[in-house]
């Protein structure tokens, strides 16, 4: 997951600002500026990865130029490892997402994600667009390093993802400081506007994956300039989610029947302490009907249903074919719930 950045071409006097920033020598600046703008346009994790290998283009370029002793070269490699140091300082970061779908019947997906549909889908009720994190383990900051601390919210965004079969490329340079660019983002809405670009591109992949709808969380990395540092663990990366907006699960077609039942107990069990808790503190809460449904293979069409079964209903088992399972399903259909405040219960709309 990584926006698509590019240093551009004819940028000779962008790279020769950079340079002159970093080195005192004019002449040499102009040879190592020209041979950088002469292999652009270039993305930044191609400069990165190549980056020794221009380097010695570099040094080879400047001695047929100029030539040099031997104190000349450990100045000129002085400077090659400096602008190394930057452009690895100012890296874009990858970040890290999770994935989910506004789909729950495409065969593709059972088959790959769902262990050929032996697997199951826990199914998530947004609210207001939100993922929320546990009330009793929630993280509301990641420590970076020692002195460096990022906040991160209690609560994540859910970001739907575009389909599109071009990307257009983000300037590499305005990843650099702007006083070795004088590239300046002058007002408000440039910055909006730039941050706006960036982000699109994190939520975009090619055409041919829009049968997954896939809708993403994303948790961007920190800035490595900060601290030199902007990796998360694997345990930092752990986040529990609010249990209170599971509001289902579909059980795969091939899923073996004892899974199911141990799933079952499990989910049941919590739902019992939902409905049992769900009073107990002054913290607003919403409560939501939680549905079992078993996805079948269509033998005729081969293609995916999905079946209504169990619904629970403030800790009550109701089974289809009664009036009240009718309603309630049409209820859970319609995101609908129940709001608890403060020991009261209301119907209200919950966004």
């Amino acid at each position: 997951m990584q926006s698509k950045f590019e240093f551009p071409g004819d940028s000779k006097d962008t790279w020769l600002r950079i340079i002159r920033a970093l080195w005192r020598n004019d002449q040499r600046s102009e040879v190592a500026a020209s041979y950088l703008s002469g292999i652009c346009p270039v993305s930044y994790d191609e400069l990165i990865e190549k980056y020794d290998q221009h380097a010695t283009n570099i040094i080879g370029k400047i001695c047929k130029a100029h030539g040099f002793s031997l104190p000349d070269l450990q100045e000129v490699n002085y400077f090659i490892s400096q602008l190394k140091g930057m452009l690895n300082l100012y890296s874009p970061n990858a970040g890290y997402s999770i994935s989910l779908s506004a789909s729950n019947s495409e065969m593709l997906m059972w088959s790959h994600y769902a262990s050929s549909h032996t697997g199951y889908c826990l199914i998530f009720r947004p609210l207001d667009g939100f993922l929320h994190q546990c009330p009793q383990r929630t993280k509301d900051s990641l420590s970076v390093s020692q002195d460096h601390k990022s906040s991160i919210g209690t609560k994540f965004k859910l970001e739907v993802i575009n389909y599109e079969n071009e990307l257009e490329s983000i300037d590499a340079f305005s990843l650099l400081p702007s006083y070795h660019t004088g590239y300046e983002l002058e007002s408000e809405e440039d910055h909006l506007s730039y941050h706006k670009t960036v982000q699109k591109q994190l939520l975009t992949k090619n055409k041919c994956w829009g049968y997954e709808e896939e809708v993403r969380i994303l948790l961007p990395q920190p800035s490595r300039w900060i601290s030199g540092q902007s990796a998360y663990s694997k345990h930092q990366r752990l986040f529990h989610y609010d249990f209170n907006q599971v509001v289902g699960i579909i059980f795969g077609a091939r899923m073996r029947e004892d899974e199911k039942l141990a799933i079952k107990e499990i989910m049941n069990e919590k739902l019992q302490e939902r409905v049992k808790f769900s009073g107990g503190d002054d913290r607003k809460k919403h409560i939501f009907d939680f549905l079992y449904q078993q996805a079948e293979i269509c033998s005729s069409s081969r293609g995916m249903k999905i079946a209504d079964k169990t619904l629970v209903s403030m800790g009550t088992m109701l089974e289809p074919g009664t009036p009240y399972y009718e309603r309630q399903l049409t209820n859970w259909k319609a995101f609908k719930g129940i709001t608890v405040e403060s020991g009261q219960y209301s119907y209200d709309a919950i966004p």
